[in-house]
Protein backbone atom coordinates (compact mmCIF):
# COMPACT_ATOMS: atom_id res chain seq x y z
CA UNK A 1 0.00 0.00 0.00
CA UNK A 2 1.41 3.70 -1.23
CA UNK A 3 2.10 5.83 2.10
CA UNK A 4 0.58 9.48 1.48
CA UNK A 5 3.94 10.86 0.49
CA UNK A 6 4.37 8.11 -2.21
CA UNK A 7 0.51 9.23 -3.44
CA UNK A 8 1.32 12.85 -3.37
CA UNK A 9 4.43 11.85 -5.57
CA UNK A 10 2.09 9.87 -8.29
CA UNK A 11 -0.51 12.68 -8.26
CA UNK A 12 2.14 15.28 -9.31
CA UNK A 13 3.51 13.08 -11.86
CA UNK A 14 -0.02 11.97 -13.37
CA UNK A 15 -0.65 15.86 -13.00
CA UNK A 16 2.46 16.53 -14.92
CA UNK A 17 1.94 14.30 -17.08
CA UNK A 18 -1.82 15.80 -18.42
CA UNK A 19 -0.10 19.24 -18.20
CA UNK A 20 1.87 17.64 -20.71
CA UNK A 21 -0.59 15.74 -22.91
CA UNK A 22 -2.63 18.92 -22.67
CA UNK A 23 0.50 21.73 -24.17
CA UNK A 24 0.09 23.22 -27.45
CA UNK A 25 3.03 22.01 -27.92
CA UNK A 26 1.95 18.14 -28.36
CA UNK A 27 -1.34 19.38 -29.51
CA UNK A 28 0.82 20.93 -32.66
CA UNK A 29 2.79 17.82 -32.77
CA UNK A 30 -0.27 15.63 -32.90
CA UNK A 31 -2.15 18.05 -35.79
CA UNK A 32 1.02 17.82 -37.55
CA UNK A 33 1.34 14.26 -37.80
CA UNK A 34 -2.20 14.03 -38.89
CA UNK A 35 -1.94 16.62 -41.79
CA UNK A 36 1.26 14.42 -42.82
CA UNK A 37 -0.13 11.56 -42.77
CA UNK A 38 -3.01 12.58 -44.49
CA UNK A 39 -1.09 14.24 -47.54
CA UNK A 40 -0.48 12.38 -50.33
CA UNK A 41 2.51 14.07 -51.66
CA UNK A 42 4.47 14.35 -47.98
CA UNK A 43 3.54 10.89 -47.74
CA UNK A 44 5.22 9.55 -50.89
CA UNK A 45 8.71 11.82 -49.98
CA UNK A 46 8.69 9.89 -46.78
CA UNK A 47 8.06 6.50 -48.60
CA UNK A 48 10.64 7.13 -50.93
CA UNK A 49 13.48 8.52 -48.26
CA UNK A 50 13.09 5.58 -45.96
CA UNK A 51 12.89 3.30 -49.22
CA UNK A 52 16.42 4.79 -50.04
CA UNK A 53 17.94 4.82 -46.89
CA UNK A 54 17.32 0.66 -46.47
CA UNK A 55 18.01 0.20 -49.87
CA UNK A 56 21.62 2.13 -48.97
CA UNK A 57 22.18 0.51 -45.43
CA UNK A 58 21.64 -2.61 -47.24
CA UNK A 59 24.04 -2.22 -49.49
CA UNK A 60 26.89 -1.29 -46.61
CA UNK A 61 25.36 -4.32 -44.10
CA UNK A 62 26.92 -6.82 -46.36
CA UNK A 63 30.56 -5.97 -45.56
CA UNK A 64 32.61 -3.78 -43.67
CA UNK A 65 32.30 -0.17 -45.26
CA UNK A 66 35.00 1.95 -46.03
CA UNK A 67 35.58 5.63 -44.25
CA UNK A 68 34.42 6.55 -48.01
CA UNK A 69 31.71 4.99 -48.47
CA UNK A 70 30.26 5.71 -45.30
CA UNK A 71 31.07 9.46 -46.22
CA UNK A 72 28.89 8.40 -49.21
CA UNK A 73 26.51 7.38 -47.59
CA UNK A 74 25.50 10.51 -45.05
CA UNK A 75 26.18 12.54 -47.98
CA UNK A 76 23.30 11.03 -49.87
CA UNK A 77 20.81 10.74 -46.63
CA UNK A 78 22.10 14.27 -46.13
CA UNK A 79 20.22 15.32 -49.57
CA UNK A 80 17.55 13.49 -49.34
CA UNK A 81 16.59 14.43 -46.13
CA UNK A 82 17.08 18.16 -47.70
CA UNK A 83 14.40 16.72 -50.36
CA UNK A 84 11.84 15.88 -47.25
CA UNK A 85 12.39 19.30 -45.50
CA UNK A 86 11.73 21.40 -48.64
CA UNK A 87 8.20 19.94 -48.13
CA UNK A 88 5.92 22.34 -45.91
CA UNK A 89 4.40 19.85 -44.56
CA UNK A 90 6.79 17.74 -43.67
CA UNK A 91 9.14 21.11 -42.49
CA UNK A 92 5.90 22.02 -40.46
CA UNK A 93 5.62 17.88 -38.58
CA UNK A 94 9.58 18.86 -38.17
CA UNK A 95 9.14 21.82 -36.42
CA UNK A 96 6.22 20.69 -34.48
CA UNK A 97 7.81 17.85 -33.16
CA UNK A 98 11.39 19.67 -32.12
CA UNK A 99 9.33 21.34 -30.03
CA UNK A 100 7.21 19.11 -28.34
CA UNK A 101 10.93 17.07 -28.54
CA UNK A 102 12.44 20.22 -26.29
CA UNK A 103 9.30 20.20 -23.91
CA UNK A 104 9.71 16.70 -22.95
CA UNK A 105 13.68 17.02 -22.72
CA UNK A 106 13.43 20.26 -20.58
CA UNK A 107 11.14 18.77 -17.99
CA UNK A 108 13.10 15.62 -18.38
CA UNK A 109 16.81 17.26 -17.54
CA UNK A 110 15.03 19.02 -14.52
CA UNK A 111 13.12 16.24 -13.05
CA UNK A 112 16.65 14.30 -13.10
CA UNK A 113 18.52 17.78 -11.72
CA UNK A 114 15.95 17.13 -9.15
CA UNK A 115 16.16 13.64 -8.15
CA UNK A 116 20.08 13.68 -8.76
CA UNK A 117 21.43 16.87 -8.08
CA UNK A 118 23.09 16.29 -11.55
CA UNK A 119 22.13 18.42 -14.50
CA UNK A 120 21.50 16.09 -17.81
CA UNK A 121 24.84 17.22 -20.21
CA UNK A 122 23.42 19.95 -22.43
CA UNK A 123 20.19 20.69 -20.93
CA UNK A 124 18.55 22.86 -18.35
CA UNK A 125 18.25 21.89 -15.05
CA UNK A 126 15.86 24.78 -14.45
CA UNK A 127 18.27 26.35 -11.25
CA UNK A 128 19.73 29.46 -13.22
CA UNK A 129 22.34 29.77 -10.14
CA UNK A 130 23.83 26.63 -12.38
CA UNK A 131 23.03 28.18 -15.99
CA UNK A 132 25.39 29.82 -18.51
CA UNK A 133 22.77 31.28 -20.34
CA UNK A 134 19.56 29.82 -22.06
CA UNK A 135 19.86 28.93 -25.44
Amino acid sequence: MENTFEKLIINKAEELGQLIADSPERQNAMNANDKLFNDKEASALLDNYNNNRREAMDELSDHEPTKEELEEFRRYMSEEFGKLAKNPVIAEYMEANKKYDSLVERVNAILTFYVTGQEAEGSCSGSCATCGGCR
